[in-house]
């Protein structure tokens, strides 16, 4: 009994009481009804009971129990399956949120700059400005991201060997966090010491059924810190790059043209970025309407042009207070 609870707490990532699958709630029965109105086919997990007995007879079996797989297709998944193709690998989340917080950045900040600097009337200057700019925002991003990843690791080190020596020196203890982790989940008294009893004959297992269920630890990739760092000052070189062009394609003095395209190209693009970064993170994508991925790229667009705007404001009212800076 303790280690078909184990099992079942371990290979489905959440307690969910006596070994028992409960039936899908009410949300779960709403997002079946909005995508069969929305003309989505494909199976949904049904409501069923499954006990301990029934889990392992289907395993012994070959049976498997209805997966996320078997759930409509949506535009999120789309998306990503035509990236693997065309790039060759799947970006994890992370990766993915990394990329966003590169290419927010580098889309508002550079292009805010050079927008700002353009009022000063000189292409050289926006030129020379933006790939100052472009570049010490591209390290100094990097940098961040893979400091905090790092921090992130030495967090999880930190926490598993406090975990380990309490394990070690008070095994009691750790035993009273296991029943009150479990308790919330409906497990009786008797089931919980079932399964603190089967913890306690191996220390590596009591370890990880702490780090994973009472303190909501996940071990971190070893490589997290570079592939962060990387990942997010690339994101911000992309971004940053694309409003920095329309000015190495104009002459000297038509700065206020490289502008205007400027402005033109980060309109779309900022609006493309916010649309598809709504659809690449929503949860369910039967739920998310267009409207909502369309308010995304508004909210981005507006975003950006708010921060130009500003930037504008801010270097031409310097540069009229103080003609000598023209000098």
């Amino acid at each position: 009994m303790g280690v078909v609870l184990l099992k079942n707490l371990f290979a489905y990532g959440q307690p969910t009481g006596a070994g028992v699958i409960t039936s899908p709630s009410k949300t779960q029965l709403g997002h079946k009804a909005r995508c069969a109105e929305k003309g989505y086919d494909g199976s949904w997990v049904t409501a069923t009971t499954v006990s301990n007995g029934d889990i392992e007879s289907q395993e012994s079996s070959g049976q498997q129990t209805p997966t996320g797989s078997d759930t409509p297709r949506n535009s999120k998944s789309w998306l990503r399956r035509a990236w693997t193709a065309l790039i060759g690998f799947r970006p994890t989340p992370r990766m993915i949120s990394d990329a966003i917080i590169g290419l927010a950045d580098g889309m508002t900040v550079p292009f805010a700059l050079t927008a700002g600097l353009s009022s000063l009337g000189s292409t050289r200057i926006v030129q020379l400005g933006g790939v100052a700019e472009l570049v010490a925002g591209m390290i100094s991003m990097g940098v961040g991201g893979a400091l905090g990843a790092k921090a992130e690791s030495d967090g999880y080190k930190a926490k598993l060997a406090d975990t380990s020596k309490l394990v070690l020196e008070s095994s009691a203890e750790a035993v009273d966090i296991v029943h009150d982790t479990l308790k919330p989940y409906g497990f009786d008294h008797g089931q919980r010491n079932i399964v603190s009893d089967r913890l306690r004959q191996s220390s590596d297992q009591m370890v990880d059924f702490l780090l994973r269920f009472h303190y909501q630890e996940k071990k971190p990739d070893p490589s997290r810190p570079w592939s962060c760092g990387l990942t997010i000052g690339l994101g911000y070189a992309v971004g940053g790059l694309i409003p920095l062009i329309p000015y190495f394609c104009v002459g000297k003095h038509e700065v206020f043209l490289a502008l205007y395209i400027s402005i033109g190209v980060m309109c779309v693009t900022l609006f493309l970025f916010g649309y598809f970064k709504t659809v690449l993170l929503a949860e369910q994508d039967c739920d998310k309407s267009t409207w909502k991925a369309f308010k995304g790229g508004l909210w981005m667009m507006a975003l950006g042009g708010a921060s130009a705007a500003v930037a504008v404001g801010v270097v031409h009212g310097i540069n009229m207070a103080s003609p000598a800076l023209e000098h």
